[in-house]
């Protein structure tokens, strides 16, 4: 069986740590997709507060919440 990634919302570069699609201007779910869909890499299993560009910057959106072993729809690869 071969697995492949599926271009969701969920690693489109219009989607917005609210759930909103900039693009659009929706509020969208995991699962949905359209044919605006720009790809960007996708968070994974080792994607954490620790290894994002924003961890302990201004740039963070959640700096109450953010900690080594937590991940967010805002993570950025280093």
């Amino acid at each position: 069986m071969e697995i492949r990634n599926n271009n969701t919302c969920i690693n489109c570069k219009n989607l917005l740590s609210n759930f909103m699609c900039s693009k659009h201007n929706k509020t969208v779910e995991i699962t949905n997709s359209c044919e605006k869909h720009i790809y960007k890499q996708s968070i994974n299993k080792d994607s954490s507060c620790s290894n994002c560009n924003l961890y302990n910057t201004e740039n963070c959106t959640k700096p109450e919440e953010a900690s080594e072993k937590m991940i967010c729809f805002d993570w950025k690869s280093c």
